[in-house]
């Protein structure tokens, strides 16, 4: 049975990773997983790695592939959040869907309990956290405003400050979302510009976890070089690194430590349906069948952004389309995905790239009742 080696990151200055437009005013609170790859791969680059062998075998089949990655969700002391499911229905009956539908579309993530109780084909609606005092019928639990939602026996895994705190959970924050005031200065004028920077701030014992599913961790490459040995190495970069902007102003740098607990979980099965943990980008044997399923319910987000190179002028990659985390898709067969290059076209001013820029759409899932 496959499983997750979870990672948990403690940011030490806070976190910005972007969500809207080419602005900063707007902060996200996970890390997509081909943002993680991308990170990884040029952390492992910084150390003399080279990023051709580390990726060829990703190339492959998907049988191939030496590991694959979690997008970054919270965790709150040993307990891991998991994205909603963008069907509802699958979850809830409709006299929830009815009553309950303000709290529920505020809802982000829910608890592994809960999880692991959804993937078994439980319907939650019992599990729900009161709306109001009167409530005698829910037994589930909030935090965060109703953002987060966990079973009341998942309480001992939370911060002691969590715990000591029982009574009002709903209004503790995980996590906070404030906008700094940054100034940049105009080079010949030395006017002023004044603009605002997201920022994400978490709470003592919280912070964002991934997972990796270890498919060939003593695989080696380069050298006689093993996968998990490099990953290691790549990792310990990226905490002083950082992840996500505004890194030139403390923001994105990170403590991390493997979580004592493993998540064990069922791949899909073929014609069955799958859950997805991670950003999706289906190879074109898996389309249409994986999005056009009556059963499927997914989102699509279209990623940009600049890329950085040690070779040339930083600037914009390839737009991408892909298939977001918490989506259900079709398991024709399992989820497979793949990996692009989002190398931009020649540029008149900054020139070629003059190596590509990959992007990972690899699929983690898991196995969603039908």
């Amino acid at each position: 049975m496959p499983q997750l080696t979870s990672y948990a990151l403690h940011f030490r200055g806070g976190l910005h990773i972007g969500t809207r437009g080419v602005t900063l005013e707007e902060a996200g609170v996970s890390i997509p997983s081909d943002t993680l790859f991308s990170a990884l791969l040029q952390s492992w680059m910084l150390v003399g790695g080279d990023i051709e062998k580390f990726v060829a075998p990703f190339f492959k089949t998907p049988a191939d592939a030496p590991f694959r990655l979690t997008s970054a969700f919270p965790f709150a002391g040993e307990l891991r959040f998991y994205p909603m499911p963008l069907d509802l229905t699958r979850l809830f009956e409709a006299v929830s869907l009815e009553k309950r539908s303000k709290s529920l579309k505020k809802i982000r993530y829910f608890s592994e309990g809960l999880l692991q109780r959804a993937l078994k084909g439980e319907k939650l609606d019992s599990w729900l956290f009161p709306e109001d005092e009167k409530d005698t019928h829910s037994k589930g639990l909030a935090l965060q405003g109703g953002a987060l939602w966990l079973l009341p026996d998942e309480i001992g895994k939370l911060p002691e400050s969590f715990r000591k705190a029982e009574s009002v959970l709903p209004m503790l924050n995980v996590w906070k979302e404030a906008r700094t005031p940054r100034v940049t200065i105009e080079r010949i004028s030395n006017a002023s510009n004044i603009y605002q920077a997201g920022r994400v701030q978490f709470a003592e014992g919280c912070g964002l976890w991934f997972g990796v599913d270890w498919c060939k961790p003593d695989e080696t490459f380069a050298e006689g070089v093993a996968y998990k040995s490099a990953f290691q190495q790549a990792l310990e970069v990226l905490q002083g690194n950082g992840l996500g902007g505004e890194r030139s102003s403390g923001y994105g740098a990170f403590n991390s430590k493997p979580m004592s607990t493993t998540f064990f979980y069922d791949e899909p099965k073929s014609d069955g349906m799958a859950y997805l943990l991670s950003r999706y980008i289906p190879r074109e044997n898996e389309l249409p069948e994986a999005l056009t399923n009556p059963k499927a319910a997914y989102e699509l987000v279209s990623v940009s952004g600049w890329l950085q190179t040690f070779s040339g002028a930083s600037q914009r990659r390839k737009r991408q389309m892909m298939v977001t985390a918490g989506s259900l898709v079709s398991a024709k067969d399992t989820p497979a995905g793949c990996i692009v290059d989002l190398q931009p076209e020649p540029d008149r001013e900054a020139g070629k790239v003059g190596h590509p820029v990959y992007r990972s759409g690899l699929a983690l899932a898991l196995k969603w009742p039908a």
